[in-house]
């Protein structure tokens, strides 16, 4: 056998097994993305705690949250009430007696809607103020601790009535749960709490970013280390550094549902990767231009084409 049969021996061809492993993967995705839950259509938010009504007449209060504002510090809601019973009315939607519906938020009553007796009911939106925030960004979990009451405005009675909570604001997911009744005064308050936390898609992609990011600095750190020991800092060095430095900042403004700047993650990941790539670029670019300026700071220019011939010269 000749070394060019030698250079010519067959080996095993590794891209159908690659591409069996991409397919596995890919499959292995889809079975975690259809059990998780993230591409369920429901907006159904489970109601924990002491929310089953016994009784044949009763209310059922219907609350859809909108939107989940962590600038504001609220939670953008409609509320629309369905009777039962006796409260039915004699035409379609409406309702036999007449309702005082109180929703108090923040210690303050934020809302009070009142329904007339024979009276068509419409949905009516509510604000409910959060009691934390976004500062545990992407993990963040905020909550709105408010109370509701619901009474017969003619007599002053309580009305019994059951929560169901809807949840439209994307990408957040909502848990509720009400608590046993209080009386005060003339009011029986039931407190409600409904906590939210980001759906696993948007904390996926918010830590690819974190991933990013935190990895860009790493290869600028080692980069320029490296250029610095061999001695071969160039101005595309600096180019880089400083295209990286822009970068940070709209890659955080492009996270999911990114909320100001102020968060732990900006304090543990942006502002260290920051203050690394600026101090980098500074140090960088002082170097560059020390030693590029030489030929301005100098009086006398070497012409290295006459220093050339002069040594061949000098050698012949």
């Amino acid at each position: 056998m000749t070394s060019s049969e030698h250079r010519r021996q067959r080996r095993r061809n590794p891209a159908p097994y690659i591409l069996g492993a991409v397919v596995l993967i890919l499959i292995v995705y889809y079975v975690v993305v259809a059990a998780s839950g993230i591409l369920q259509s429901s907006t159904a938010v489970k109601v924990s705690g002491d929310n089953k009504q016994s009784a044949q007449t009763y209310l059922t209060l219907r609350m859809s949250t909108q939107d989940v504002d962590l600038t504001n510090r609220v939670i953008q809601a409609n509320v629309l009430p369905i009777p039962h019973g006796r409260l039915v009315g004699q035409k379609a939607g409406e309702i036999a007696a007449t309702l005082r519906i109180e929703v108090s938020s923040g210690g303050v009553t934020t809302s009070v809607v009142t329904f007339p007796g024979e009276s068509i009911v419409d949905a009516t939106a509510l604000t409910l103020s959060l009691d934390r925030g976004d500062t545990d960004y992407p993990f963040d979990h905020p909550f709105a601790n408010y109370q509701l009451s619901v009474q017969d405005d003619e007599t002053g009675q309580p009305v019994p009535f059951a929560l169901e909570v809807s949840n439209s604001a994307r990408p957040w997911v909502l848990n509720a749960h009400r608590s046993a009744a209080s009386v005060e005064g003339k009011r029986t308050l039931y407190p409600v709490t409904i906590e939210g936390s980001r759906d696993a898609l948007s904390v996926t992609l918010v830590l690819f970013y974190v991933l990013a990011i935190l990895l860009t600095t790493l290869m600028a750190v080692v980069i320029i280390g490296s250029a610095i020991i061999r001695r071969k800092l160039e101005f595309s060095n600096v180019i880089w550094l400083s295209a990286t430095l822009l970068s940070f900042p709209a890659l955080r403004s492009a996270m999911p549902g990114a909320p100001p700047i102020g968060t732990a993650l900006d304090f543990i990941i942006l502002f260290p990767c920051l203050c690394l790539i600026a101090g980098m670029l500074v140090w960088t670019g002082a170097y560059l231009l020390w030693r590029e300026s030489h030929v301005l700071r100098t009086r006398h220019v070497v012409d290295d084409t006459a220093a050339a011939a002069a040594a061949e010269t000098a050698a012949e």
